[in-house]
């Protein structure tokens, strides 16, 4: 574990805190979360663009400083309870993945199982793909290896801790579970096929002499970094937008918390904001009851 990831795990330590500890105290102690939070990743820029060649967490990691401290500074200053929402949507998340962080055989496990899956999908299509050990996968001589961040357990734990965060009906919440946590796994599988099948195909060789300048990898990559870096990032947050409107329309509560923080990023809440005056709550929007 290096210096950043001892960063995060100590910010969302600081964050599962501040989501314990009642009241004001709460949100002095969940700021100061969020800002070593927003520290790390913002450390981590240049590691996505110049390494990872990944432009979609590239913008992420850049906006997440300003972003972290904008939040921090509302939470101090208004105790804002929709931040407080996500401060422990947050801490529910981090507590459900610490376990696959830091115990082996079990990070081990969940990707043997998707290693496993992958390449039963990728034989059941007629892919004459390879095994090797727990989590390599050739195809046509391209290696591809699956890691924890290939089994979506972190959208798993990101959507675990949006449904657990607020208390509504067992059945709607069960629901919304369903329609998520299986969903999000079984679509990485499709992700993680078609990416092993791009790549050991070289389907995608589209510039490749700027991937090779901008990756310092070999042309090969090229599929690659279309394939997983682009197409497939990009249909996972499509995936995402359209699990979240699934479970937020059974969940209407988060709807309530998703607009208000929404409504502080707008331009004049943000300038106002800044002023020091408080932006008012938004009007709650309550569930239809069925006659």
């Amino acid at each position: 574990m290096d210096a950043l990831d001892v960063l995060m795990w100590i910010s969302l330590l600081i964050i599962v805190a501040g989501a314990i500890v009642p009241k004001k105290n709460g949100y002095y102690i969940a700021a100061v979360g969020w800002v070593l939070f927003g520290l790390r990743w913002g450390l981590s820029t240049p590691y996505f663009y110049f390494q990872e060649a990944n432009i979609l967490y590239t913008v992420l990691c850049l906006l997440s400083v300003p972003l972290t401290l904008y939040a921090a500074y509302i939470m101090i200053r208004f105790q804002r309870k929709s931040l407080m929402v996500i401060t422990r949507s947050v801490a529910i998340s981090s507590l459900f993945y610490a376990p696959f962080a830091f115990l082996p055989w079990l990070s081990n496990w969940l990707i043997g199982l998707t290693t496993t899956l992958t390449m039963a999908s990728l034989t059941a299509l007629g892919f004459p793909a390879i095994r090797d050990g727990l989590d390599i996968i050739y195809l046509n001589g391209q290696a591809v290896q699956i890691i924890l961040a290939c089994t979506a357990i972190q959208s798993i734990a990101i959507f675990i801790g949006v449904i657990f965060c607020i208390r509504v009906e067992t059945e709607r919440m069960l629901k919304a579970f369903l329609v998520s946590v299986p969903v999000i796994y079984i679509l990485n599988l499709i992700r993680d096929v078609f990416v092993v099948a791009a790549f050991g195909g070289q389907w995608f060789q589209i510039m490749p002499e700027t991937v090779m300048q901008w990756s310092g990898k070999p042309a090969e990559f090229t599929s690659f970094f279309w394939a997983h870096n682009v197409l497939a990032e990009l249909g996972s947050l499509i995936a995402l937008v359209v699990i979240s409107y699934a479970v937020l329309s059974m969940m209407p509560e988060l709807l309530d918390y998703l607009r208000d923080v929404l409504s502080l990023l707008k331009v004049e809440n943000i300038k106002k904001t800044l002023r020091g005056e408080e932006v008012p709550m938004l009007v709650p929007v309550k569930p239809i009851k069925k006659a």
